[in-house]
């Protein structure tokens, strides 16, 4: 399976598109919580949901990836529906702002500082990654989707896409994009594409991942592909699930399927470069990584499960209402409404690499090696866990990932770290 950038027709026309329409909404960079906070309360009049014009001011925060101000065919492609929007609603102005998505002065943090030191500093609509969704919502950061209820429940979401949205059952956010967790490879290297866990350590190359990711996502997916386990639903893990992975990994390293020197990679950007310089023939990485490369030789396919089923796990990116303006909800409503449309969803992840959480919108892609693999995995992916349930544990993971490539620790030590963190209530 060949990746190739061009996407047909379609994406012509958006680059045609693209490259004539206005750029209106300016970014700024984000600072830290604290200034954010401080500096939203001097720019924004106390009890007041419009300007003195009598112009509706909604402000957006993306996360970095999603600025519409870099010039890339996406950016150009959400800038333009930023646009539209404006133009059809011209009572509405609309205030972009960029915040870090991780690290200090995040995204997440600038939300929470904000609703507790100065609610009306609180932007009007986010783009927050969905793992965020649940603390966020925690601390009463987000406002539910009460009128936008039945719109994530139609046919024409994927299952994951519900599941990126909701919180304990009730719709506080509705899905953007999301990128998948696969394999790539080179087929110079590898003959017969492996399935299961068993091809995998009877094959005789080396499978790189980010070994040292604090979040290692590498490892959820051995554990929630596991047949026994409902991957929707992390709080019921079972030691027996973690000893399956263990025991995957021991094995592995034994047979040379995971390298030691895997543990210095935190990122997939880090581990696909060790991958482009041929240290290891098949890497697992993120899905947008995949369709960005003009590498002809690079094929992709699911990774492998422990039963040889099709299973993703995804990472994804949605549109919440964080406002503390009554008067703004109605226009924020109806601008995630607005941005999470099938044509321009279609349209703009096809651009970005990214995979639609629309049916509708994956059908309207080009028919490429790009569509086959999106097709394959939409079906069978979940979202990983929020945040919330996953940080004590998958820190644990981390240190036991690395720890025993590295042999650091026995299998013993390592699921005796991580039933400590399962056992936490």
């Amino acid at each position: 399976m060949m990746f190739k950038k061009p996407l047909g027709g379609l994406l012509a026309l958006c680059l045609l598109l693209a490259a004539c329409a206005p750029l209106s909404a300016q970014p700024t960079s984000g600072a830290d919580p604290a200034s954010t906070v401080e500096a939203a309360e001097q720019a924004t009049p106390q009890g007041t949901s419009t300007n003195s014009s009598g112009v509706t001011v909604l402000t957006v925060w993306l996360p970095p990836r999603f600025d519409p101000n870099t010039g890339t065919l996406a950016a150009n492609m959400l800038q333009d529906r930023l646009d539209e929007f404006s133009s059809q609603n011209q009572q509405i102005r609309l205030e972009v702002r960029v915040k870090a998505q991780e690290g200090q002065g995040r995204l997440l943090d600038a939300l929470l500082a904000a609703k507790a030191a100065a609610p009306l500093a609180q932007p009007d609509v986010v783009l927050l990654p969905h793992n965020q969704l649940g603390e966020a919502v925690s601390n009463q950061a987000l406002l539910p989707l009460m009128s936008l209820t039945g719109s994530l429940n139609t046919e024409d979401w994927y299952s994951f896409a519900a599941q990126m949205g909701k919180v304990d059952g009730q719709i506080y956010a509705l899905p953007f994009a999301a990128d998948a967790l696969i394999m790539v490879y080179r087929s110079a290297a590898i003959e017969q594409i492996p399935k299961t866990w068993d091809d995998l350590l009877g094959s005789q190359y080396a499978l790189g991942f980010s070994a040292a990711d604090p979040r290692a996502n590498f490892a959820w997916h051995q554990i929630l592909s596991l047949p026994d386990v409902d991957p929707t639903d992390s709080q019921e893990i079972r030691s027996e699930d973690l000893l399956s992975m263990v025991d995957f990994f021991v094995n592995g390293s034994e047979r040379g399927l995971f390298p030691f020197w895997l543990t210095q990679y935190e990122t997939s950007e880090q581990s696909w470069g060790a991958f482009n310089e041929g240290r290891v023939p098949a890497l697992a990485t993120w899905s947008s990584l995949a369709f960005d490369s003009r590498n002809v030789d690079i094929h992709a396919t699911p990774l492998p499960t422990a039963d040889g089923r099709d299973f993703a796990v995804l990472r994804g990116w949605v549109w919440a209402i964080s406002t503390a303006q009554t008067g703004h909800l109605d226009p924020a409503t109806k601008l995630i409404e607005f941005l999470t449309q099938p044509e321009f969803m279609a349209q703009w992840t096809a651009a970005a690499g990214l995979l639609p959480p629309r049916q509708s919108s994956l059908a309207a892609w080009s028919p490429d090696a790009r569509q086959v693999l999106a097709s394959q995995i939409v079906h069978t992916a979940v979202a990983l866990p929020q945040l919330r349930a996953t940080d004590p544990l998958g820190s644990a993971l981390s240190q036991a990932t690395v720890g025993l490539l590295k042999q650091e620790l026995t299998p013993e030590e390592a699921m005796a770290l991580l039933e400590e963190e399962l056992s936490e209530p």
